[in-house]
């Protein structure tokens, strides 16, 4: 996938949508809250074009779709007719979207669940914190079809929606990139930030004075006698699995602030020693 952060294009990112998945219960919570985002719009249109756009998606009447900053391109081919349909939604510029990192970085289960290729559930919650909405707020989203229905959508519109919709399941980054930040970019944002980089820095304006919270040595955390307690765990009920690699969302993070790649090892070492205690405490062994 490829897109600029500004209002500038670059190649756009195609998909074509597969008939294995359909938008609805049983699709991932982005793709359903962008339907929703379609849907609530339904109560303005008396006449059936959202039922019938959803049909034409699922017939895969939808073709070329295409995703770049700001919008989204398809042919619907219904029949022999076809019709050229473009969605439009505002792209964030640089500053917006160094804001939004800012904030999505000082939340670490966002940062992890983001390296993961999952969308956290309350994203939008903590990009409000920068005045921003990764969804379509009321407005935003505007549509234009060369067919001569001149509804807002019209069925073909609505059929490139919910063909959108499926295409997020299996990749939520291409709402960053309607908004203007490819997922490559946003995710290298996000590992600088949190490592210390310069979308993590700030300033007191006031004094001029850096903000940069002071930060501890990896190899000075007591990892072997600090995080290791005793107690009665025979009376919680347990289903235990071995960990399989539990300092993999520690290593995909990157460097800690103002750590080096050395501290992700030394925190990846006193995870895994912590994991293989609770493993061995699970099953009575410790």
């Amino acid at each position: 996938m490829s897109s600029t952060a500004t209002r500038r294009t670059t190649a756009p990112r195609r998909t074509t949508p597969t008939r294995r998945k359909q938008t609805g219960p049983e699709g991932t919570w982005w793709s359903r809250r962008w339907t929703r985002a379609l849907e609530s719009l339904g109560a303005t249109y008396p006449n059936p074009r959202l039922p019938r756009g959803r049909t034409l998606a699922r017939q895969g009447a939808v073709q070329g779709l295409t995703v770049r900053p700001g919008e989204i391109t398809a042919r619907v081919a219904p029949a022999k007719t076809g019709y050229e349909v473009t969605l439009r939604l505002p792209v964030f510029d640089d500053t917006e979207w160094s804001a939004g990192v800012r904030v999505l970085a000082g939340q670490l289960r966002h940062a992890a669940s983001l390296l993961e290729g999952r969308m956290p559930e309350d994203i939008d919650d903590t990009l409000g914190m920068a005045g921003l909405a990764l969804f379509p707020r009321r407005g935003e989203l505007s549509s234009h079809c060369d067919c001569r229905d001149g509804g807002n959508p019209c069925s073909h519109g609505a059929a490139v929606h919910y063909a959108f919709a499926d295409a997020l399941q299996d990749n939520p980054f291409l709402l960053p990139a309607l908004r203007g930040r490819s997922g490559e970019r946003l995710l290298a944002e996000l590992r600088a930030a949190r490592s210390g980089g310069s979308a993590d820095a700030s300033t007191d304006t006031s004094t001029g004075a850096s903000t940069t919270p002071e930060t501890i040595a990896a190899s000075e955390l007591p990892a072997s006698v600090g995080y290791f307690t005793g107690g009665d765990l025979s009376t919680v009920p347990l289903h235990p699995q071995p960990p399989a690699d539990p300092a993999r969302r520690l290593r995909r993070l990157g460097p800690p602030p103002g750590g080096s790649p050395d501290d992700v090892e030394l925190l990846a070492a006193a995870v895994e020693r912590a994991a293989a205690h609770a493993w061995r405490t699970a099953g009575g062994s410790a």
